[in-house]
């Protein structure tokens, strides 16, 4: 029997009733077997009878009342169930009969990013070349006038007549006065240097006394070290393996604070660290980034480190005599490379390091094996450069293992450790002469510091006749060290050789307040401000990005692939990707309910970006955790290296998250305006790229990109589509869900299919069958923001938290 749908004639929105009258009121009847199965299939029949009421088919729209079915005209569109019709949004293709958009708009737009970023790209690859074929012509001229004195030139510290004294005590001019008089490179960074380590006769002078560490009780890798380095000495660390030269360096650097003893700065007790400015550290590794050429990993650290009074041009030209001065001007727009796909060699490499941190003309610098790797030419050229600047008045300290004797007798003064305590320390032309004295002999023709380094290691039987020295040999000479430190004062001021070497261990001379003040205010001027270091790091992370142009075009590439296949999966469905129940007594003539379409693309979505964007993001923030260490140390503030990496992959997440919206949305044309799709698909991989640098602090690095997306993989499950969230708030776990992002991109993406159809569909059933909250389109897109910046938060913490091993 027919059943009344409404008492007089009242059509439902969206519905026709083409016979229905106050006296014949619209009604239900029995479907047929046919009719049954359409509709369980979720599909729409046709009336079961002259007075039963019709959805407004697609292509149509029904205005209120239900007595016409009005064909949609060309620039409109009407889905299944429309009163009126839809406005197309501009530049949409929509037909006469349209029931769905085709946003074309965005796509015009992503071509023209596309041909923006080839056009870049190539302008890139140009303006390489064309440097890469460039001469450089120093004009000294100009170069000079440049030089000239400004608000922040202090004197020079004075350093006397430089000569080179030899053991025989006769002496010989300057060493490099010849490349001060010929090279012009050499003139000009000489004389930028000697712009910047200008402090009223006052440099960085290290004193210790009985310095010690201990990590764990028993085991000390410092014991009694004791000595002095003056302001602008050129100074030698060797010992053997496990003789505590690293252990050392990082105690005097305040990398490591000591467990026992004290440490001087010019005289007074403070904290390394807080010189960390005017300190430059070259470690053993070359820990420079690969995807930039050698002249920009050395811009780079003098734009960020040198004083921010300087112009861009006298930078420019800093760094340019820089790099001619360590042999590197005919590679200087080549791409230094990593160890497995090498560009520049090993050596040159090594010289790109030692280059980054004399670009920050350091009043003090701290190296470690500088020459491992690098032929002599080399080797002698950066020891001329290192003597150079110690001439200025930079303190220069270096670990050095079995170096030539070339490189050797280079040296000022040499300090020997061995068993973690001091075995000398002194002037490097009387090492031998002391250890004459001790009952060793040097062979003729042989490397002293061979045989140097065989006395030491507990190997030197057989430089000597003397019984006393064939066991425990290195015990025994430091027991003799601190015999002859103990001697000091009475030696200190007698003419012979001994005196000299004991000399060095003479306490430096306390800086006055005034000097003190200068080294402040230079301090204060040393460093890029925080805006401009987060705008270099900015730009220097989106060169990388655009050189490593695989990995940048595949992710383009996949979030436009994932949007295609994801839109065809939904195309069949011409828009009508939910429904639901009819309003009112009306929803007897309900089809079988689709609560399912919307949500799962939401959840394809969210993988499929997951899958896209996880991997990149993981090499672009979790790659240079050595990179930020060594910048750390040097002063670069470590929130402006971080925001400066986050800001620069804005443009990529843009770029991606607009191929897959624009092949989503032509093809899935999904109801949801494409605007708020976007936001929240770009939104999404925020969180994405967030959650990736989270994953790449703390794993290793070939770990990184499978983790990566392992992770992205769950919190795209935690979607609240399978198990539905419905079920989750039952097992009260809902909370554990609202914390991933997943969550609250599928209800956005539910949220604004379903609202639009609130007159035709009963929104609160599918709501409570769904489990997603709708009608807060803000909250889910405020809330996605937040888990993103919570996730950068984190990866922030533990990039200056946790030391990994690479």
């Amino acid at each position: 029997m027919p059943i009344l749908l409404a008492e007089g004639d009242k059509c439902n929105k969206g519905f026709y009733c083409k016979n229905s009258t106050d006296l014949m009121p619209p009604q239900f009847c029995p479907p047929s077997l046919e009719c049954q199965a359409t509709r369980s299939n979720k599909g729409t029949c046709v009336s079961q009878g002259v007075l039963e009421p019709l959805v407004c088919t697609a292509g149509h729209y029904c205005p209120e009342g239900g007595k016409q079915m009005i064909p949609c005209e060309k620039g409109t569109f009407c889905p299944v169930g429309s009163y009126k019709p839809w406005p197309c949004q501009f530049g949409a293709i929509c037909p006469a009969k349209s029931q769905r958009q085709i946003v074309t708009l965005p796509f015009g737009v992503m071509i023209a990013f596309d041909i923006l970023v080839g056009i870049i790209v190539a302008a890139g690859f140009f303006i390489s070349a064309r440097r890469k074929r460039k001469r450089k012509d120093y004009l000294l001229a100009n170069t000079h006038k440049n030089l000239e004195a400004d608000d922040d030139d202090i004197e020079l510290i004075p350093k006397g007549n430089h000569h080179h004294h030899r053991s025989d005590g006769a002496s010989s001019p300057a060493l490099f006065d010849d490349e001060l008089d010929s090279n012009p490179d050499f003139k000009v960074f000489m004389h930028y240097v000697s712009r910047l380590i200008k402090t009223k006769n006052v440099g960085l002078s290290f004193d210790f006394e009985n310095l010690e560490f201990e990590p764990q009780k028993g085991k000390k890798i410092l014991q009694g070290v004791t000595g002095s380095i003056k302001s602008g000495s050129m100074w030698a660390v060797m010992g053997g393996s496990g003789a505590g030269k690293s252990t050392f360096f990082n105690v005097l650097m305040g990398k490591t604070r000591n467990t026992g003893g004290e440490i001087k700065i010019n005289g007074r007790s403070k904290d390394m660290t807080k010189y960390k400015k005017l300190i430059g550290y070259v470690p053993q590794d070359d820990i420079v980034i690969p995807e930039l050429t050698v002249r920009e990993n050395i811009l780079h650290s003098a734009r960020v480190r040198l004083p921010m009074t300087w112009k861009d041009k006298d930078i420019q030209a800093y760094v340019d005599s820089l790099i001619s001065c360590i042999g590197l001007s005919h590679v200087q727009h080549s791409l230094v490379g990593d160890a497995v796909r090498p560009v520049v060699s090993g050596g040159q490499r090594k010289r790109v390091s030692i280059g980054m941190e004399l670009a920050a003309a350091p009043m003090c610098i701290f190296l470690d094996e500088p020459t491992s790797g690098l032929d002599s030419t080399s080797a002698s050229s950066i020891m001329r450069l290192l003597k150079a600047i110690s001439k200025l008045g930079v303190t220069t300290i270096t670990i050095i293992h079995q170096p030539r004797e070339q490189i050797f007798v280079g040296f000022d003064n040499i300090m020997l450790l061995g068993n973690g305590s001091m075995i000398y320390a002194g002037p490097t032309t009387e090492t031998s002469h002391y250890f004459n004295t001790l009952g060793f002999t040097f062979p003729m023709r042989e490397n002293p510091a061979d045989v140097i380094m065989d006395i030491i290691t507990g190997h030197g039987q057989q430089y000597t006749q003397d019984a006393v020295w064939m066991t425990d040999s290195v015990n025994k000479l430091v027991d003799q060290w601190g015999i002859q430190s103990m001697r000091m004062p009475s030696l200190s001021y007698h003419p012979d050789a001994r005196a000299s070497v004991m000399s060095t261990t003479s306490m430096s001379a306390i800086s006055t307040p005034e000097q003190e003040e200068f080294l402040k205010e230079t301090m204060k001027k040393r460093g890029a401000s925080w805006p401009a270091q987060a705008y270099y790091c900015c730009k220097r992370s989106i060169t990388q990005q655009v050189r490593t142009k695989g990995s940048f075009f595949f992710e383009i590439g996949i979030g436009a692939l994932a949007g295609g296949i994801i839109g065809l999966s939904a195309a069949a469905a011409n828009g009508q990707l939910f429904r639901g129940l009819y309003q009112g007594t009306f929803s007897i003539l309900s089809p079988a309910v689709d609560n399912q379409s919307v949500p799962q693309v939401g959840l394809l979505g969210g993988m499929a970006i997951g899958l896209a964007a996880s991997a990149p993001a993981v090499r672009v923030f979790g790659e240079e955790k050595m990179i930020f260490n060594r910048e750390a140390a040097s002063g670069h503030s470590s929130s402006a290296y971080y925001v400066g990496k986050m800001l620069s992959v804005l443009p990529r997440m843009f770029l991606s998250s607009l191929h897959y919206a624009v092949f989503l949305g032509i093809l899935a044309t999904p109801l949801m305006a494409w605007t708020d799709m976007f936001l929240a698909i770009f939104l999404y991989f925020f969180c994405v790229y967030g959650l990736a640098s989270c994953v790449g602090m703390v794993v290793k690095r070939e770990d990184g990109p499978l983790l990566a997306v392992m992770a992205s993989l769950i919190i795209g499950i935690l979607g609240g589509v399978a198990p539905p969230l419905s079920k989750v708030k039952v097992w009260k776990l809902e909370w554990l869900w609202r914390m991933s992002p997943g969550v609250w991109f599928t209800e956005a993406f539910v949220s604004q299919c379903l609202v639009p159809l609130d007159y035709l569909y009963v929104l609160e059933a599918a709501s409570k069958a769904m489990g997603f909250k709708l009608r807060q389109f803000g909250l889910d897109m405020g809330m996605l923001f937040l888990i993103g910046c919570v996730y950068r938060l984190i990866a922030y913490i533990l990039l200056v938290t946790v030391q990994r091993k690479r």
